[in-house]
């Protein structure tokens, strides 16, 4: 990051630099790069809460998935029961019949 030095307005590169290669003087109190600073501090705060949120949505997502599982697997033991129920209902009917 460039900052502009606040005693002598020298260009500085804070990833290269500890102080002002024109002056000396330090930049840990400069402005500008304080505010950097903080912006880049809220933007890794704001990307790690993302991040919590992007896993707690894929795990809502799988939670839905497995519901959903679940309940295709009770569908398919539907067609079974009505056909067992159907089935009795038949005999029933036709024990019933018989009898006259």
């Amino acid at each position: 990051m460039k900052i502009s030095c606040e005693h002598c307005g020298a260009v500085i590169d804070t990833d290269k630099d500890k102080k002002c290669t024109n002056c000396g003087a330090p930049y840990s109190s400069n402005k500008e790069y304080r505010d950097v600073r903080d912006n880049r501090k809220k933007n890794t705060d704001y990307d790690f809460r993302e991040r919590e949120a992007d896993i707690r949505t894929k795990e809502l997502s799988n939670q839905i998935i497995e519901k959903t599982l679940n309940a295709q697997k009770a569908f398919k033991i539907f067609p079974i029961i009505f056909l067992i129920v159907f089935i009795i209902a038949i005999i029933i009917i036709i024990s019933v019949m018989s009898k006259f």
